[in-house]
């Protein structure tokens, strides 16, 4: 698998879980502090690293690329995916690399792409269709679904678009993974005894409620609604532009209000608390944040690939 735009490797993460024989040849990521995380994970990696500098890639079965979505997400400037101008103008970048491959006869089997919901709206939908026609041109059957955690076993109201693409020399009829019972409650995935510097005081509550009502919301928290311990789904973590993390607040027993740890937010992503200690032991909670918010599910992930690969 070459594992591009890696972040924290949520593919990988799926595949080791449901036990698939794989080989990484190579990951493309950039941020130096989830480059960090990736390896105290899972060991050195081959990095090909800035992917805009990258000349081709090895061979491997699979591509992934979730490729940035600052430039698409609702919490970002909606810049559009434009070539050699934005973040999410790297998915270009995948295009020219698979037309190296092209031209050496090395295309991979499958492509997995995962972005923001918001890939679909009316002001995306166009580039997105492009994109999926351009796939098609190159010898791909693609199939795309707007897959929600909470129908994958992570209670978390976290929506992406998924497109899995196969060459058409193997297409077979892929289809996407039925959703199943939701198991887990949100406050499942809670710690016991949160570290107390997660707790607002009251002070930094009242400052902050009022920053919210003559701001507009700059700060990057959110207060409304607060889910409770009895919550079955949390709303989405995501990140804001300039690193900052939107996360949620939960109300304790004792009626202290919290930010969600960063333990708790990779719980909520699908990892495991040893992955997540491994990647504490070299992050800060700025970074630990970051790179759930930036992630994927790794159990939508699951869900996939058991469909594609049984």
């Amino acid at each position: 698998m070459n594992e591009l735009f890696a972040g924290i490797g949520a593919f990988r993460k799926a595949l080791i879980n449901i036990d698939i024989p794989h080989k990484i040849v190579g990951i493309s990521e950039v941020d130096k502090f989830a480059i960090k995380s990736y390896q105290a994970m899972y060991g050195e990696t081959r990095n090909y690293g800035d992917i805009s500098k990258v000349e081709r890639l090895d061979y491997a079965d699979l591509w992934t690329y979730g490729f940035p979505c600052q430039d698409i997400s609702l919490a970002g400037k909606k810049q559009g995916i434009v070539k050699g101008k934005t973040r999410s103008g790297l998915l270009h970048e995948v295009e020219r690399l698979l037309e190296v491959a092209k031209e050496e006869r090395t295309l991979p089997k499958y492509l997995i792409l995962e972005n923001v919901k918001n890939l679909l709206s009316e002001r995306f939908k166009g580039d997105f269709e492009k994109w999926v026609e351009y796939l098609s041109d190159l010898g791909y059957e693609t199939k795309w679904e707007k897959l929600t955690a909470s129908d994958y076993g992570i209670p978390q109201k976290r929506e992406r678009v998924f497109a899995v693409s196969i060459r058409k020399d193997l297409y077979w009829g892929f289809q996407f993974p039925k959703p199943t019972p939701l198991r887990v409650q949100f406050k499942d995935l809670l710690e016991e005894s949160p570290s107390e510097k997660y707790f607002l005081t009251d002070t930094f509550l009242k400052y902050c409620m009022n920053h919210e009502e003559n701001h507009d919301h700059k700060l990057g928290l959110k207060f409304t609604p607060i889910p409770r311990l009895d919550c079955t789904v949390s709303k989405t973590i995501v990140t804001k532009e300039g690193s900052r993390v939107e996360t949620n607040f939960i109300i304790e027993s004792d009626g202290g209000i919290r930010r969600l740890s960063p333990r708790e937010c990779w719980r909520l992503m699908g990892f495991n608390d040893r992955d997540f200690e491994k990647a504490q032991s070299v992050c800060s909670d700025t970074q630990l944040y970051k790179q759930a918010g930036n992630s994927i599910c790794v159990n939508v992930l699951e869900a996939i690939f058991k469909e594609l690969l049984k």
